[in-house]
């Protein structure tokens, strides 16, 4: 798969196309229908299939307070469309020009003059253009005049409710990462370097690795996890406990959050390292304890279950 990085890159325009569009942030299931039933009718055509989306979410640069923190990190979501085949993945940078094209200045500006659409495939509340002016039926007539199909997928169902993007924020920053992974059809992954911090766990008998994402990632509810990690420059899969939330019980009335994970069976100095996790289960909330020695007792029985959690976890995994 290539990635074309803007819409004025020198690969455009396309001659002939299928595109399917979105924000695709965290290519959950839903989403992975649209792109995959781009591909297939793509490889029916015998054209290439693209997918386009933008740099950023539209709410950024239109109600920045509002702008939702991210599923996925643009690595990830690379991967994740290169997994389904796609011939291209067109990431558009959003900004003040893009956001005040008209539906009608869209589809003649982007998907007929640069990716040359045929057939275009949409979720079922797809909106486009300025002021989000422009739906699915809105596109459907446009592509009547101006001779391209559109389709616009029925939403995929997880229960009793649609899969979106909002859900799976909902449940992670409610700590049910595994809900959230059920309509992602992945695993979500955090990701980020290791910095320095001050060392509390260290002197508790707990050196933990502390986190600094990479991206702006939603990051899931404060409290004690069971987590799989991976030092992906060091090739290293590890396990451990993660500590998420403003560690009351040293630093009372913190309020910067951390993210904190203390490797199993592994002591070494990884600073400056990439770091992945990956929550396997939530153990508990995060505790305010009377002294240091409560919160040490506390620590060791949460890894204990962590690692009872992540075994029988490998275990299933492999069966």
């Amino acid at each position: 798969m290539q990635v074309i990085d803007g819409l004025n890159a020198a690969e455009l325009p396309f001659q002939e196309s299928v595109v399917a569009i979105g924000a695709f942030d965290g290519i959950h299931i839903g989403h992975r229908a649209i792109i995959q039933t781009a591909v297939t009718l793509a490889s029916k055509r015998g054209c290439p299939a693209v997918v386009f989306t933008f740099d950023r979410h539209p709410a950024e640069l239109l109600r920045p307070e509002a702008a939702p923190a991210y599923i996925s990190t643009p690595q990830q979501r690379i991967s994740l469309v290169q997994e389904l085949n796609a011939d291209y993945l067109v990431v558009a940078h959003f900004d003040e020009a893009l956001s005040q094209l008209s539906p009608e200045q869209f589809v003649h500006h982007i998907l007929i003059d640069r990716l040359g659409a045929q057939q275009v495939v949409v979720g079922h509340d797809f909106r486009f253009g300025r002021g989000r002016a422009g739906d699915a039926a809105g596109l459907k007539l446009l592509g009547q005049q101006n001779g391209f199909d559109v389709l616009a997928l029925e939403p995929v169902m997880v229960g009793d409710l649609p899969a979106s993007s909002t859900r799976i924020r909902e449940y992670i920053l409610a700590g049910n990462v595994p809900a959230a992974e059920e309509i992602l059809g992945h695993l979500f992954v955090l990701t980020g370097t290791v910095v320095q911090g001050k060392q509390v766990g260290r002197t508790l008998g707990f050196p933990t690795a502390n986190l600094a994402c990479s991206y702006r990632q939603v990051v899931p509810a404060n409290g004690i996890y069971a987590v799989q990690v991976e030092l992906p420059e060091l090739g290293l899969q590890l396990s451990g406990a993660c500590s998420i939330g403003v560690r009351p019980t040293v630093e009372d009335g913190r309020t910067e959050r951390t993210v904190e994970t203390f490797l199993f069976d592994f002591d070494a100095d990884i600073y400056g390292q990439a770091l992945n996790l990956r929550f396997v289960e939530y153990l508990r909330p995060e505790l305010k304890f009377s002294n240091l020695d409560a919160l040490v007792t506390q620590m060791q029985s949460d890894c204990e279950r962590a690692k009872d959690i992540l075994s029988q976890f490998s275990a299933a995994t492999r069966s």
